[in-house]
């Protein structure tokens, strides 16, 4: 589905109207757009994103068009349900249990084998330099 389908769901179980919902939807979405896969979902499609991200957006609940209060986290289990059939809601745990941890990962001991990440960390390492250097001046 997508932030619009996922709209037309809201509107049918709380009423409201499609833009009521649709930044909700889009935001959960959002991953798509930096992958071609499914595995973006790992990053907005869990209980932790639901209960914890999409509150400190968009408040806890919404007034929807209708002038019913609906709860922002039961918008956001539902389009995750929905994109999997229904049949459960994952947690972040679900997805990274299955994540192989790299060097890199612990606290930068190894550097990823990327250009473009060392390219984009050596470029902030030199912003920050200048930054602290024109302070100490």
């Amino acid at each position: 589905m997508n932030p619009y389908r996922h709209s037309q769901s809201s509107v049918k179980r709380w009423g409201g109207s499609i833009e009521d919902y649709l930044p909700i939807h889009e935001l959960i979405d959002s991953p798509k757009a930096s992958m071609n896969n499914n595995s973006a979902r790992a990053l907005t499609h869990n209980t932790w994103f639901a209960y914890t991200i999409v509150p400190k957006i968009f408040g806890y609940n919404i007034k929807n068009s209708d002038g019913k209060s609906v709860d922002v986290v039961d918008i956001a289990m539902l389009h995750i349900a929905e994109d999997f059939m229904m049949r459960f809601v994952p947690t972040a745990q679900d997805y990274l249990q299955h994540l192989e941890v790299q060097p890199w990962m612990c606290n930068g001991v190894k550097t990823p084998d990327n250009d473009e990440c060392k390219e984009t960390a050596k470029q902030l390492i030199s912003k920050l330099n200048k930054q602290n250097n024109g302070r100490n001046n």
